[in-house]
């Protein structure tokens, strides 16, 4: 009696307990069924970046490295115009071309046709589909700008996580345009400056990874002992292409006080490149051009304090242009200042989402966006265009 009176009695739930208990039951079930799927966004992503390509000792062979899923892979070449296959990271062929023997910068150009943007911050997929819209480049990334010229105004380097893809792009570009009679001006701007003096407040948490995987540091994959690295000590921070001057920043009319050319710019430019910034007390040179009235940083054609425009005329006439063009300044697209005398390039492609081109063709001044349609360029309507 007693052993059928507790089979009988042992869960005495009603079917309102039974159905609040199952609810339970299910609530649990499905929580737990949901925690694989958080464990995953929580894990990052497989690190994949490459190829970073260093000479050895005595420059007789490379040494081309990746991070592919977290893990290093090598390769060895023969230097000189080796091609290297993606792994991963960069996803074209490179085709290595002996270095060039070190000669004055050049500062000045002549083109029929300019196409320029600034501030990638290592944003390729924006860039590369600017490039292809607007048929700069073809759809595997060739250059098919005949003999235009194009200018990248600085600002590679930092915040992104494509950086060293967007090198290898230009460094190829670069070689392709010069053999169909056109150029690729890639300037140097501040975030280059900081980084290859290891000033890494920007960097993208990604390339502490790659640095740690390859048993090295951020600096170095861009030292004198890479490719990459000695391709970025050849290049200018300011250049001239017909009446127009180009650079990252701006100019301060102070520059006048230096008396040097733009070639003597860019020479004195990579004398400091990759020091730390208080080795340049001793040189007023060098502390110019890296400080904050200096190509790489100044922002008063744009931003407060504002120079004055009879300092901007003054100085358009001292540099023998009429127009200055410079990113740094972040807005949301591109645009005509002090009544076309200055163009502003940084169109926030660091944001990922969207990005402008500045073009100039016959006399006139255009932009484009990543729909490849031309169309003049604005005034901005009012100081909120500024981002940064």
């Amino acid at each position: 009696m007693l052993s059928s009176l507790t089979s009988s009695t042992r869960f005495p739930l009603s079917s309102k307990r039974r159905s609040s208990v199952g609810g339970l039951l299910c609530a649990l079930l499905f929580s737990i069924a949901l925690v694989p799927f958080h464990i995953r966004a929580q894990t990052p992503a497989p690190v994949n970046d490459g190829p970073h390509v260093f000479f050895n000792r005595d420059n007789a062979q490379l040494q081309a490295s990746w991070v592919c899923n977290d893990e290093r892979q090598d390769q060895l070449l023969a230097t000189g115009s080796a091609s290297i296959a993606p792994l991963c990271g960069y996803p074209y062929t490179i085709q290595l071309r002996a270095q060039a023997a070190t000669a004055p910068v050049a500062a000045r150009f002549e083109a029929k046709k300019i196409a320029a943007f600034s501030d990638i911050h290592g944003q390729f997929d924006v860039m590369l589909n600017l490039l292809k819209a607007n048929q700069i480049v073809d759809a595997q990334g060739n250059w098919q700008y005949g003999s235009g010229h194009l200018v990248i105004a600085g600002d590679v380097f930092d915040r992104g996580p494509e950086v060293t893809e967007a090198l290898w792009l230009l460094y190829m570009l670069e070689a392709q345009a010069e053999a169909a009679g056109g150029k690729v001006h890639y300037l140097l701007g501040n975030h280059e400056a900081i980084s290859l003096a290891n000033d890494l407040r920007y960097l993208h948490p990604k390339y502490r990874v790659v640095a740690d995987k390859l048993n090295t540091t951020y600096p170095r994959l861009f030292s004198q002992e890479t490719v990459l690295g000695r391709w970025l000590r050849n290049k200018p921070v300011i250049i001239r292409i017909n009446d127009s001057l180009f650079m990252h920043g701006g100019l301060h009319p102070d520059y006048a006080q230096l008396k040097l050319s733009l070639t003597e710019v860019n020479a004195q430019f990579h004398a400091g490149l990759g020091l730390p910034k208080a080795s340049f007390k001793e040189n007023n040179v060098l502390s110019f051009l890296y400080g904050s009235i200096g190509p790489l940083w100044y922002r008063g054609y744009l931003k407060a304090p504002l120079l004055q425009s009879e300092a901007l005329d003054q100085l358009l006439h001292d540099l023998q242009v009429q127009t200055i063009v410079v990113g740094h300044t972040t807005m949301n697209g591109v645009y005509a200042h002090w009544q076309g005398r200055v163009y502003s390039i940084d169109s926030n492609i660091k944001s990922g989402q969207r990005g402008e081109m500045l073009f100039w063709e016959n006399g006139v001044w255009t932009k484009a966006g990543l729909d490849g349609r031309q169309v003049p360029v604005p005034s901005p309507e009012s100081t909120q265009n500024v981002t940064e």
